[in-house]
Order: C-alpha cells, then structure tokens, then sequence
C-alpha cells in the first residue's frame, strides 16, 4: 500500500491512542472537527479492518451524510485503495467498509448492524436520549469507539449532558473553535471575512456559530415536562390531537390524557407516508375520544370522518380567558402556545418524537442582537402542534371549570382526579 502523508492537527493526537470508548468532538465553525475525523476514519481503515458506521440523527438520503466529505478527502489524496459507490465505501485492501445510516425512526436498523469497531456521530447536538440508547449498546466490540462531533445547540444537549456535564467513563473531550484553521493558515480568506463580519454585524450568532456557545435556556418554548414509564392506570383519555403530515414532513398523532391535575401525552404515530385510511384503522383500535386535527386540510377530515371516527378541525382562533385579557389581540400561535404553557405536561416514554421536538422546540432570535422573538422556529413542531390542538380543545373547561370554580374544588373532599366531567368531549 503506498505511503500517502495526510496531515492532522496536533490539538487532535489523542485520536489515535486506545485508551477512550467515547469523544466528544465539539465547537464553533471552521473547528476542523469533521474534516480531522474523517481524515482519522480514513487513516485508521487503511491501516487495519475497521468497520465504520456514519450516523446523524436526521438522514433521509445519502446526501445528507458524511459520505460526501469522505469521497472528497479519498479524492483529494488519492487514496486509490479506496472504492467508492453512491451508498458505501470499501477498502480493497483491508477490507474495512464505511456504512451511512439515520438514528431518528431507525431502532431496528441501528441494531441490526453487526461488528461495528467505530460509530461517528455527525450534528450529535441533535441527537435523542432514545437513540442514544440503541447506538450505545449497539457499538458493543471490544474496543470499539464512537465519536460525536457537534456545535452545542442548547446548554443540556443529550450528548453534550452525558459525555461532558455529567462525564463517562473514559471519555475523550476535546474542544476547539475556529482559531485552530487560523493557527494552521487552513483558513480560507472567504470565510474569515464571513466569520469577521458576523463578529462585527451579528455578535449573537458569532458566539453560537463561531464560538460554539450554547443557545439561552429562555429559548425553550415548553419546559419542566415530566417523562413517565406508561400512562398510569387512573389516567383519563381525553383528546387525540392529529397534525397532518404533507409531504417531507411528518404526521404527529398523540393521546391526550388528564392526570394529577395536568396531562399526559402518549405518542401514537409519527412518521412519513401515512394515508388518512392509515390513521383512521388506528384510531378505530383505541379507546374512543374526540379528535382534534389541523382545521387547513379540511378534506382530510371529511375523509377520516368517513371512517367513522369522531374528528373535528381545530378553532384556530384566541379565545377569551381568565389567564389573558378579554378580548385580546394575540395572535393564535402565540395564545395556544401559551395555554400549553400554563399547563402541567408529561409524555410516556415510549414518545421518542414527542421528545425529541420538545427537547428541540425554540423561540427564534435576533441574529445581531440574539434577543428571543415571539415565532417559533419551523423544525420539531410536529408533534407539539397535535399536543396544542388538543389541549386548545379544552381550553374553555379548563378556564370555566378549574379557574371559576377553583374555591369549590379546593373543598372537595380528596380523590384522585378530583375534577367534573369535561362536556366537550
């Protein structure tokens, strides 16, 4: 095999010693974090078998992995030894084999990959608890890695909570910003004009996209939810709330139950490529309860009521409530998300998409100033629009019932799930 030099930071040397299980790769752009991976990927497959699974939490094609990246260096050194195909990577010599998978709705393909010595984990803020939980036991040879490369995202990122705040176990950190390309003259001039700009311009975005800074906490539009092992036995069914998926974007549809005061939310289904008919057999299995769907796709609610199943539209309009001044002008976002907040929420653990977009649902910001803006962002609203239509749904018994009536129930005598029937449903 020819000798080929491929140049590595030092500041990322501890690479290529055996002692750790777990890297965390993390910092702002132009950190050289994927490029000194890939390279150490490359290096590694040509000096021994090696099996490398490729993962992001989000990969719907080819294209959206790091395969690009490794069929350019490959290219670039002209590691010859290498033979690249649209969905794979070999080494002729070796036999080490590079594989490309998705974490997010993929439990059964993660597992089912065999013999992997190495895992690289790209975008790793994005990543869930639960698919934390399949890679990990997956990557099981001994001594075999995983590498997670990511910019922090918020402060408790699920990756960046297990490796760095609360620690592992041999667990190799290593953290750098986009001074190491400048350190190395790897820097190109269009980009240090585009990251002097954003310092000077967008200061906000320069310490998230450049510095690697955590988002602010207060970006979270829902926080405090609970995560319970099952919906508990004296928990009452109240609502379904069913947000329609179009195209790319996936259907969310979620069982609403009252419990202890506030909600539980059961994760139904959640996925591309659901027909109406798909969602209608379903519901026609479960417990019956009014479902409230996105009133925008009117059709599709005569469809699933052709069923025979209870659905209605959502009122997307701001009600009046105690909690918010009569008559207000809010807009229905902002109001219904509000009456989300003001509620008491859990989830099963079993709702891993209901999870991962709560863990994930932001506030937008300022680019200059980073000051939070009253507009959700567009990604991980899915499922967190279901929730809303059906707790909405109930908004007027819930001001009505428990906030007119409050003196009364509070001289009740004790019960679990002390509360009158909901005449909505």
């Amino acid at each position: 095999m020819e000798t080929i030099k491929i140049e590595i930071p030092a500041e990322y040397k501890e690479l290529f010693t055996d002692w750790w299980r777990e890297a965390a790769i993390y910092g702002g752009r132009y950190s050289l974090k994927s490029h000194t991976v890939a390279r150490y990927l490359l290096i590694r497959a040509r000096q021994q078998k090696t099996r490398v699974l490729c993962c992001r939490e989000f990969q719907t094609s080819i294209k959206e992995s790091s395969h690009q990246l490794l069929a350019d260096l490959i290219e670039y050194y002209g590691l010859n030894d290498f033979t690249v195909t649209d969905n794979s990577i070999i080494n002729k010599e070796t036999g080490s084999d590079f594989l490309f998978k998705g974490l997010w709705n993929n439990e059964q393909g993660i597992k089912s990959t065999e013999g992997v010595d190495i895992a690289w984990v790209e975008e790793a803020q994005t990543v869930s608890n639960n698919s934390l939980e399949v890679l990990t036991p997956t990557v099981r040879k001994d001594n075999s890695k995983i590498i997670y490369t990511y910019n922090r995202l918020l402060e408790e990122d699920p990756v960046h909570k297990r490796l760095v705040i609360e620690g592992r176990p041999n667990t190799l950190i290593i953290n750098h910003n986009y001074d190491i390309a400048e350190k190395y003259g790897w820097m190109p001039d269009v980009i240090k004009q585009e990251m002097e700009d954003d310092k000077e311009k967008r200061p906000a975005l320069y310490e998230h996209k450049w510095l690697g800074k955590p988002e602010s906490k207060g970006r979270r539009i829902y926080t405090g939810w609970e995560c319970y092992e099952t919906v508990p036995k004296t928990a009452r069914l109240e609502r379904y709330g069913l947000n329609f998926g179009y195209s790319a974007h996936p259907l969310g549809l979620i069982a609403l139950y009252y419990y202890n005061g506030g909600y539980i939310v059961d994760q139904i289904m959640y996925g591309l490529g659901y027909s109406n008919r798909n969602v209608a057999d379903m519901l026609k299995n479960l417990e019956k309860a009014l479902v409230i769907a996105d009133s925008e796709d009117s059709k599709s609610i005569e469809e699933i009521r052709g069923y025979r199943i209870n659905i209605i539209g959502s009122e997307k309009k701001v009600k009046r409530s105690l909690n918010l001044k009569a008559g207000t002008k809010k807009k229905y976002k902002k109001w219904s998300i509000q009456i989300v907040q003001n509620e008491k929420i859990g989830y099963t653990k079993r709702s891993v998409d209901v999870e991962r977009e709560y863990q994930n649902f932001l506030w937008m910001t300022d680019p200059r100033t980073g000051q939070i803006l009253d507009e959700p962002e567009e990604p991980f609203h899915y499922s967190m629009d279901a929730i809303k239509y059906a707790v909405c749904s109930l908004a007027p018994v819930i001001n009505k019932q428990e906030y007119i009536n409050q003196n009364f129930l509070n001289n009740m005598p004790s019960q679990t799930n002390a509360r009158p029937a909901n005449p909505a449903r």
